[in-house]
């Protein structure tokens, strides 16, 4: 098992089946960003993944779009592929041709590990919320264990 973070909007359903590249707050940076994604998973043979960061490496920024951190444990057969954060990011802004990413465990710099969606309810173990510090650093403001929601009736 492996322990991964991964941060998101309030609203997002870390359950969810359907995470469309098209409506990610990072399609507004890169109009050809859900086409970029797309590609990548179609190379990966996935239809799509959650992006993670191994618990030793933390996001090194506070994005308050995405003040949600879930604390997961992932079997590694569930991991997709390791990606280079420095390489992708300028990837995404065309800023070079190409980035690096392994399908073997790999440590990056800055690594971003793709998880196979959905994300199941057992390997949820915990929630973070933070927000914006007074020195634009991020403090947290609520750690709980999950608790999977009731299903409706």
């Amino acid at each position: 098992m492996i322990r991964v973070t991964t941060r998101h909007s309030e609203d997002f359903d870390i359950l969810s089946c359907d995470i469309d590249p098209a409506r990610s707050p990072y399609a507004e940076l890169s109009a050809d960003y859900a086409l970029k994604i797309r590609a990548f998973y179609s190379d990966l043979g996935v239809q799509m993944s959650i992006w993670t960061n191994p618990v030793e490496q933390p996001p090194s920024f506070f994005e308050p779009i995405k003040p949600v951190e879930y604390m997961l444990e992932i079997a590694k057969d569930r991991i997709v592929a390791y990606v280079d954060e420095e390489t992708w990011s300028p990837f995404l802004l065309n800023g070079r041709p190409t980035f690096e990413f392994s399908r073997t465990p790999v440590s990056y710099k800055m690594t971003s590990i793709l998880v196979a969606a959905p994300i199941r309810p057992e390997e949820v173990k915990e929630v973070r919320r933070y927000r914006r510090g007074n020195r634009g650093n991020c403090e947290l403001v609520t750690r709980t264990p999950w608790v999977h929601p009731s299903p409706r009736l």
